[in-house]
Formats: C-alpha cells, structure tokens, sequence
C-alpha cells in the first residue's frame, strides 16, 4: 500500500513537470516573438508598413508563432510605429489534453531613423 501511494506522487510531479515544462516552452516563444517585434518596429527606418508585417510574419514562421497575417496589424505615425498581434497556441497540459493559450502582443516603438 505505501509502495501505491509512492507511485502516485511520483506520477502526479511528472504531470505537473510536464505542463510546467510545456507551459514555460510557450511562455519563452512568446517573448522571444514579442522582444523580435519590438526590434522591428525599433529599427524600422523607412521600410513600409507591409515590409513590416511581412518581417514579422516571417519571424513568427521562424518561431513556429501560430500567427495568421490578418492576426498582426502594423501602423506607422510620425516617429512611432505600433505592432499588434495575437494568436492561440494549444499547450499540451496533460498528455493528450490542450490547453488553448490566448496571446496578445502590443508594441509601441520609436523607430529610430
């Protein structure tokens, strides 16, 4: 019976290992996408705004960012530019169980020239 109870513990820290790893592995592609759109809009020069949205697209496709192009919206005023994203990610909680993390990104840049 102690050996049973033993087991149970044991595989109920693997389940929470695994969704913190599954978690934390969500978490760092997010601010990973996040900090590489705030250099996109840091470092902008005088590239248009669909040059933008297309870098931004491509690092999202780089980071396996489940971002789709009417998901990212790029607007430039004056000295400022404003990167808007968001996307769903499933994160596997439980083995076979998703959980549908909502993200939200919201950049706001003066675009050095």
């Amino acid at each position: 019976m102690r050996m049973l109870g033993k087991l149970v513990r044991i595989v109920i820290a693997g389940l929470v290992v695994h969704a913190a790893f599954r978690a934390g592995t969500s978490a760092i592609t997010y601010y990973t996408f996040r900090d590489e759109l705030q250099q996109i809009g840091q470092f902008s020069g005088d590239r248009t705004e669909e040059q933008l949205r297309a870098r931004a697209l491509e690092i999202a496709r780089q980071l396996d960012v489940p971002v789709e192009a009417e998901q990212l919206l790029v607007r430039r005023e004056g000295e400022h530019t404003y990167i808007d994203a968001s996307y769903t990610a499933p994160v596997e909680v439980l083995p076979a169980y998703f959980y549908p993390w909502e993200f939200r990104i919201n950049i706001d840049a003066w675009t050095a020239r």
